[in-house]
């Protein structure tokens, strides 16, 4: 088997038949020369062990992340994603597995202040070297269900972003491996087979071959623990077993999400993610940048 490394262009690119990594790698390098310019970040040395983490594993786990306060926020956000799903309300998209929350910064009351968590931005600007901005967030109530696995509970990786993308997962209740963790292909990010593109969605025993089983981590979790993940690398959500899991997965890039044939092209404005102005003006003036891809309404 041909294996790609960092230094080579073809780990990464778009999908399938539209695969080019030096146009992906160029693309990428000018948005976070532009942004770099545009925005200037200087490195907080005390958090410079969690984006070794993330450079290394491709995953990091901080434990006891968020305090009693904000602890007292998730479970009201818990709460209203509990009352969304019961009435069938703001909701975008649901099956047997899933159900998930529609504009869930605009919807869901103080979950900006999550978003916007102090450490999570410096520890997300520290991985890029670079202020990046949230560009969605992925707010769900996954079933325990006899129903077959649907799209993202098999691996797979993210076309959103060509080159690199962080992945902030946040637990609204404690994750055991029967409640349905994320799962992550240590190693996935910085060394992929020859010709991944040509495939999407994968089943568990091919990449067992390919990477070994002890480089599959179930990313167990506390609530109040909280999980980044750098997503190019293969990952899904397990299936919950015998507990339902409420999460919220915030992505941050230095680019507008990536869409249509082979995510080529940048997601229309109007297809962003929204955040009440008010909220968005609250923020203090160094965490502006990072919204820089919603609109405010």
């Amino acid at each position: 088997m041909k294996w790609l490394n960092e230094k080579n262009a073809d780990l990464y690119g778009f999908h399938g038949e539209y695969h080019d990594g030096i146009s992906a790698v160029k693309y990428y390098n000018q948005k976070i020369t532009d942004r770099r310019q545009k925005y200037p970040y200087q490195t907080d040395k005390d958090i410079l062990q969690y984006e070794n983490l993330i450079k290394s594993n491709g995953h990091c786990k901080i434990d006891n992340f968020f305090d009693e306060e904000q602890k007292n926020t998730l479970l009201d956000i818990k709460q209203a994603i509990s009352d969304f799903v019961d009435n069938n309300e703001n909701i975008k998209r649901r099956d047997d597995n899933m159900a998930f929350v529609n504009q869930p910064i605009l919807n869901i009351p103080n979950l900006y202040k999550i978003v916007f968590n102090d450490n999570i931005l410096k520890i997300v600007s520290s991985y890029f070297n670079c202020i990046p901005a949230i560009t969605s967030i992925a707010v769900r109530k996954s079933f325990v269900t006899d129903a077959p696995a649907v799209s993202n509970q098999y691996f797979h990786r993210d076309y959103n972003s060509l080159v690199k993308l962080l992945k902030v997962i946040v637990y609204l209740n404690d994750v055991d491996e029967n409640a349905g963790p994320f799962t992550y292909i240590q190693g996935s990010t910085t060394k992929m087979f020859d010709k991944w593109w040509n495939y999407h969605y994968l089943h568990d025993d091919i990449l067992k071959n390919v990477y070994g089983e002890e480089n599959i981590k179930y990313l167990t979790a506390n609530f109040g623990d909280l999980l980044f993940a750098d997503t190019r690398g293969f990952h899904k959500g397990l299936k919950p077993k015998n507990k339902e899991r409420y999460a919220a997965h915030m992505c941050f890039m230095i680019h507008p999400e990536l869409s249509g044939p082979g995510h080529q092209q940048e997601s229309p404005v109007e297809n962003w993610f929204k955040i009440k102005k008010e909220d968005y003006d609250s923020l203090d003036d160094w965490k502006k940048p990072v919204a820089d891809f919603l609109i405010k309404v």
